[in-house]
């Protein structure tokens, strides 16, 4: 997923702040924070957080980056900023730093972002994330497998939820964020919120080797001086795309279908361009009705 800036929100970002406890590196071309390696334990924790927040209300943006004028800009210009969003349900997260009116968070998930300050509850410390089973990188998780009743069940409770670029609740949720909810739900594994980073989850699968529940990343087909460029470049620049394989369909969340989508692979070849499949679950696959 990536997201130019608006011009009416402009970022307040430094390329160094003393305060910063986390020794935050700040990325100037995407204006995204994150913690350098030295700042994170081997199991990916922040070292020292300033405290932990959870939502105030029933759902909150998270941005990429301090938004300037917030209260003024217009729903179009939130949406290009919008990085994941937090709610209510949700696991509390790390706060890194204060800026003004903003607080850099760190999610459960590993993904960092922008709040307002009023609109985070702030709660006790403690480590609320002893429990979470993260997928691992280059390596599957061996579970049992789950029935395909259950796993359709799992897949349907998201039929009628609306697309929302960076949307992560049933108010509305991307493609990656659909991918995250259903693994969580099923499995207890919790992936990484963006598609680039979900595709270093599990193990690589050849195309024609897919089984339920592979993950399946695209990326979107190239339009105008764009489609003459080499395919390494043609995923650099377009936005990537990632769906759910099932009953001989990708499941997938995507804008010009307003929502969940399930269609062949062939189908989907016509408006993305295939990148590659993983596998999240090590199980003998699942046997289809």
């Amino acid at each position: 997923m990536t997201t130019q800036l608006s011009h009416s929100a402009s970022p307040k970002l430094s390329t160094r702040q003393n305060n910063l406890s986390t020794r935050q590196v700040v990325d100037k071309k995407l204006c995204r924070a994150y913690p350098s390696e030295s700042a994170v334990t081997n199991e990916g924790q922040v070292d020292k957080p300033l405290g932990w927040g959870r939502a105030s209300r029933q759902v909150v943006d998270i941005f990429r980056c301090p938004l300037d004028n917030f209260e003024r800009l217009a729903e179009r210009a939130k949406t290009r900023n919008r990085q994941t969003q937090t709610a209510l349900e949700d696991l509390p997260f790390q706060l890194l730093e204060k800026r003004e009116e903003w607080w850099l968070a760190k999610l459960a998930d590993g993904t960092f972002g922008w709040l307002p300050s009023r609109q985070i509850k702030r709660v006790k410390d403690s480590n609320y994330w002893d429990k979470i089973k993260l997928a691992p990188k280059n390596k599957t998780t061996p579970l049992p497998s789950p029935t395909p009743t259950k796993i359709r069940r799992a897949l349907d409770e998201f039929k009628d939820v609306p697309y929302l670029w960076g949307g992560a609740t049933k108010r509305g949720m991307d493609c990656s964020a659909f991918v995250q909810k259903v693994f969580l739900k099923l499995f207890g594994i919790l992936l990484p919120r963006n598609s680039r980073e979900q595709k270093k989850c599990g193990e690589f699968v050849y195309l024609k080797s897919i089984c339920p529940l592979d993950i399946l990343f695209f990326v979107h087909l190239p339009v105008g001086r764009q489609a003459c460029l080499p395919n390494k470049q043609a995923q650099k620049k377009g936005r990537h795309h990632v769906g759910v394989y099932f009953d001989k369909v990708v499941w997938h969340f995507c804008l010009d279908k307003k929502g969940l989508s399930m269609e062949p692979l062939e189908a989907l070849k016509k408006r993305y361009r295939y990148l590659t499949a993983r596998r999240i679950i090590n199980f003998n696959h699942v046997k289809e009705n």
